[in-house]
């Protein structure tokens, strides 16, 4: 890449402290470290008044660190990341909601530019784009994130908590076949425009596309799935699924946790969960 590009990631470091306002009603003010190798001071949640706020800014320097493909064992020993080719101008938590103390669902907005190779323009603003996370504490009372960012819209109403699925499977085995193939053609319209998001929602569940289309292309590439809790209905299930989604600036892994449900023999997705996975005590099947 040109000069150009590096010196324009140097300046999104230090744009990244400004906070994203408009992007939703009622954000947090947050801030991020202007040396990335260096761990925020803070990421201990000492104060009952300030938990919300430090799970947002946590989340937010996840994102941010996410995008820029850095190193994330600070965030998750266990998760890793790929450069998106993305330059992150401003980001910020615009919604953080607290389950229960040490756990949130957190919503971050990122103000996003892309490189485009070979144009005399170089730089395409995207603008915005919601990025749903699941922040908790550990052991150590230190903050952890749970699993990879997931691509949303704007924030919504927030969902019951979720059980971790640790059980995953490719979308050709046998027993999630026919769910990957709804959820093939969910997230190729959900997150690539490619069809219609109807076709593979619920009834009623108001599910829409994200705006503007994120990427040109999702693959589905390992899913699981278990019961609801507190649902005794086999034809209601919770699915955490991983999605490859590609745009001109490269690819994302993606993480999402839906609830699905099985209507006149097909599968159909009723709820897209604001946080990719919670801590609870559950297991799959």
């Amino acid at each position: 890449m040109s000069s150009e590009w590096f010196r324009a990631r140097a300046l999104s470091t230090i744009l990244g402290v400004l906070v994203l306002l408009g992007a939703a009603s009622g954000p947090v003010a947050l801030w991020l470290t202007l040396n990335r190798d260096q761990p925020p001071a803070e990421s201990r949640l000492d104060y009952p008044d300030s938990r919300a706020g430090t799970a947002g800014e946590f989340a937010s320097l996840f994102v941010a660190s996410w995008l820029r493909g850095d190193d994330l064992g600070f965030f998750n020993q266990n998760l890793t990341a790929d450069d998106s080719g993305l330059l992150v101008e401003r980001v910020g938590a615009v919604q953080t909601i607290e389950r229960g103390r040490g756990l949130f669902d957190v919503v971050v907005a990122a103000d996003l530019v892309e490189f485009i190779s070979g144009s005399e323009e170089q730089f395409r603003p995207i603008g915005l784009r919601f990025y749903s996370v699941g922040v908790a504490l550990d052991d150590d009372d230190d903050l952890v994130v749970l699993g990879l960012p997931s691509v949303v819209t704007r924030p919504a109403t927030a969902q019951a908590p979720a059980h971790v699925i640790t059980e995953l499977r490719r979308p050709d085995a046998p027993e999630v076949v026919d769910l990957a193939g709804t959820l093939s053609g969910f997230f190729a319209a959900y997150l690539a425009g490619d069809g219609e998001v109807d076709l593979f929602a619920s009834p009623g569940s108001e599910i829409g596309a994200v705006t503007p289309t994120p990427f040109g292309q999702s693959t589905v590439q390992q899913l699981g799935w278990s019961p609801v809790p507190g649902v005794d209905d086999p034809a209601i299930r919770l699915v955490r699924v991983m999605v490859d989604a590609i745009s001109p600036s490269g690819s994302q892994e993606l993480e999402y946790s839906l609830v699905v449900a099985e209507r006149d023999g097909r599968w159909e997705v009723s709820q897209v969960l604001n946080a990719p996975t919670v801590f609870t005590d559950g297991t799959s099947e």
